[in-house]
């Protein structure tokens, strides 16, 4: 999700763009700490960084992340905090408070990164205001005791308070820097001496999804913090012992996987970078290298399967067998990253296929009081995307089987629009013509739990083999690389509903797409499609909280008999995509 990162100095020469690496680790005490911003790039980065706006790619970041910029100009900060309430049988209330605290600096984020890159005063007196009143209004949560409930969106307060505070520094009168201060300090020392410092929290234990996202957000402000206040040595110190011991060694997979799912992969490494990208620029100390092996690109590269438009996302859109928060938005900038520091031409060609590359990320996930999902992943693309290195579509690997998490994924190509099949724990999506044509997760509904048992690809031909050995249930998909067909057998599965993008038309068994795309039922019949089928509702907290969803619509939905012998088999072919490299 290798090349050595000895390439740094010469990135940097070449761009400007990249964090020159220290040419050996020395002790902390031997570092001198860099005035603000420091983080993510330095004062003497800035004049390179804010020439690169007019410049190819980097040109195209700019422009979104000033139009987001505009969008965030027009939100008002807000006012009262949220308080905790007990009990919260739905989760609501635990969502409208973590929403809330993603929204908002997310909006001081962006805002924050668009002053830094332009030196606009509009957005950096608008970060300030938002850096203030997010302080303000959340301070309170200093008040109580620190709990695994409430750690995760606090974190992300202090992240984006240290964020902000950074990149828009010279914006701040003395005394307000110091209030950021000592809301992060207050409410920073509670969580490290109440929960990071406690033996569950600290231990090897806590080192998936929710550990990163925490200690990542809690190191970022040690490292805004160091040498300005006596706490954050201790802090940061914390951080790069669980980072160095636990986090990057078992965070994921050993195939790749994230075994909690695909969008908690990308939220793993988005902290992940967060925390070290600035541990490495502060300090000098590279995790980088010595951990090369565990920063995975694996996942993004199986299951990345068109280009990602403006507009708000559907479920599988361009990210096959992930919700519509998790498509190419939420990947494209790790692929970045990545691409600079290891030198992966593939991770740079798929990640310019997002085309809104430096937007704040407006989600569909909105609370029943208003409170709206927002990320904010704009600035550190414009950041992390290195223009020397070759955005190249060259790797003989189409085959990835994830044996972790029972998922395998099976592509044509490394064009956009190929066609791509998912498979997670016998539960299928098909991407042909830059759609998902054949899409078996449904919300709320329990898939077959079938386990990956096998898969082969000579080059022409994969198989993926899926089967519950005890109930004589299986799945098997082949890709016919040359002849441009999927072939899904599935037996004593009973019969099979699923849903797709697009409006096909019907002509007995078959299904016949605009795109190019044709579906074929060979052994079962087809016993319905109907156009407006399915309808997903967005969902959170085990399925209890009903969400508010701006972009809802229906789907068709398809229902397939199984034949007299228990199986259905299905042809999807494709015809190849025009351009799309």
């Amino acid at each position: 999700m290798n090349t050595p990162f000895s390439y740094a100095l010469l990135i940097a020469a070449l761009a400007g763009l990249a964090a020159p690496k220290a040419a050996a680790q020395p002790p902390a005490s031997a570092i001198q700490t860099p005035a603000h911003p420091r983080l993510y790039f330095t004062a003497n980065d800035l004049p390179r960084l804010r020439a690169a706006r007019s410049d190819g790619v980097h040109a195209r970041i700019w422009k979104n992340i000033e139009r987001s910029a505009a969008w965030c100009l027009t939100q008002t900060p807000r006012k009262e905090w949220i308080a905790p309430v007990t009990p919260d049988p739905i989760y609501e209330n635990l969502y409208d408070r973590f929403y809330a605290i993603m929204a908002d600096l997310a909006i001081s984020e962006h805002l924050a990164f668009a002053y830094a890159l332009s030196g606009d005063a509009r957005y950096g007196d608008a970060a300030r205001d938002w850096v203030l009143a997010s302080c303000r209004a959340w301070k309170r949560e200093a008040d109580d005791a620190p709990d695994g409930a409430k750690a995760y969106a606090v974190c992300r307060l202090l992240k984006g308070l240290a964020v902000g505070y950074d990149l828009a520094f010279d914006r701040f009168s003395d005394s307000e820097r110091q209030e950021v201060r000592g809301t992060l300090v207050e409410i920073g020392g509670k969580y490290f001496d109440g929960y990071f410092s406690t033996p569950t929290i600290a231990g090897p234990t806590f080192h998936t999804h929710h550990a990163v996202v925490e200690w990542g957000s809690f190191g970022v402000a040690a490292l805004a913090l160091l040498n300005e206040t006596p706490q954050a040595q201790a802090w940061l110190d914390a951080t790069v012992k669980k980072f160095d011991e636990h986090l990057l060694p078992m965070g994921v997979a050993d195939d790749g996987a994230q075994t909690e799912g695909g969008t908690f992969w990308a939220s793993t490494m988005h902290y992940r970078l967060f925390f070290m990208d600035a541990l490495r620029r502060v300090t000098g100390r590279d995790l980088f290298t010595k951990h090369a092996d565990q920063m995975h690109d694996e996942l993004a590269l199986a299951s990345i399967a068109t280009h990602r438009r403006p507009g708000y996302d559907q479920d599988h859109a361009n990210v096959v067998l992930e919700p519509s928060y998790g498509q190419l938005d939420y990947y494209a900038p790790v692929l970045l990253f990545l691409a600079r520091e290891y030198r992966r031409g593939l991770d740079q060609h798929l990640a310019l296929w997002d085309e809104t590359l430096g937007d704040i990320q407006k989600t569909r996930y909105v609370t029943p009081h208003g409170e709206p999902l927002l990320f904010e992943l704009g600035g550190y693309a414009f950041v992390w995307f290195d223009p020397t290195v070759e955005a190249k579509a060259e790797a003989s690997k189409l085959s990835y089987p994830f044996p972790s998490v029972d998922e395998a994924y099976l592509r044509t190509s490394w064009q956009s629009d190929d066609l791509l099949v998912g498979i997670r724990k016998g539960e299928v999506v098909v991407h042909a013509g830059g759609m998902p044509a054949l899409i078996e997760p449904m919300a709320g509904r329990d898939g077959p739990a079938l386990k990956l048992r096998s898969t082969q690809d000579d080059g022409t031909t994969a198989v993926a083999l899926f089967a519950d050995e005890a109930n004589e249930k299986s799945l098997q998909v082949t890709l016919d690389r040359k002849e441009r067909k999927v072939t899904l057998r599935r037996s004593k599965l009973g019969p099979w509903s699923w849903w797709c993008h697009g409006t096909p038309t019907r002509d007995g068994d078959s299904l016949i797409w605009p795109q190019g795309v044709r579906l074929h039922v060979t052994a079962g019949k087809i016993t319905s499609v109907e156009p407006d089928g399915y309808g997903p509702r967005l969902a959170t907290g085990f399925l209890k909280l009903q969400l508010v969803d701006p972009a809802f619509r229906t789907f068709p939905q398809v229902t397939i008999n199984p034949a007299a012998d228990e199986t259905v088999v299905v042809e999807v072919t494709a015809a190849k995509p025009q351009g799309g490299k």
